[in-house]
């Protein structure tokens, strides 16, 4: 079953404007600009019809990923992106997040797929 079958109707994607960065970062240089510009008109659609809600980083939030940055990277390497994302998790009581790498995992949260 495709991951995307199993949280169909059960959960709100939610993304903040860093991770859409470097999504439309990664697609440009490795798919392309027309690629990349097809995807960002699929995606606001998707956030017109409220199926993402994207969270915009303020300057608290990010000042509030920036302490996590600072008191956990001695001993890993996450991302200021991913501080970001863990700042907005914690504050909207999120628990499980769909990512391709093992920071989530050590940050607390179920990752998925």
């Amino acid at each position: 079953m495709l991951f995307r079958n199993e949280i169909a109707g059960r959960c709100r994607l939610i993304v903040t404007n860093y991770i859409l960065d470097e999504l439309y970062t990664l697609l440009l240089v490795n798919v392309g600009y027309s690629c990349a510009v097809d995807y960002k008109r699929k995606l606001d659609v998707l956030i017109r019809e409220r199926v993402v809600q994207v969270v915009w980083v303020t300057e608290e939030i990010a000042a509030e990923a920036w302490a996590v940055f600072e008191q956990f990277n001695v001993d890993k390497e996450w991302s200021f992106t991913d501080c970001v994302s863990y700042v907005v998790m914690k504050r909207r009581a999120i628990t499980e997040v769909f990512a391709f790498d093992h920071h989530f995992a050590q940050m607390g949260f179920v990752s998925h797929p």
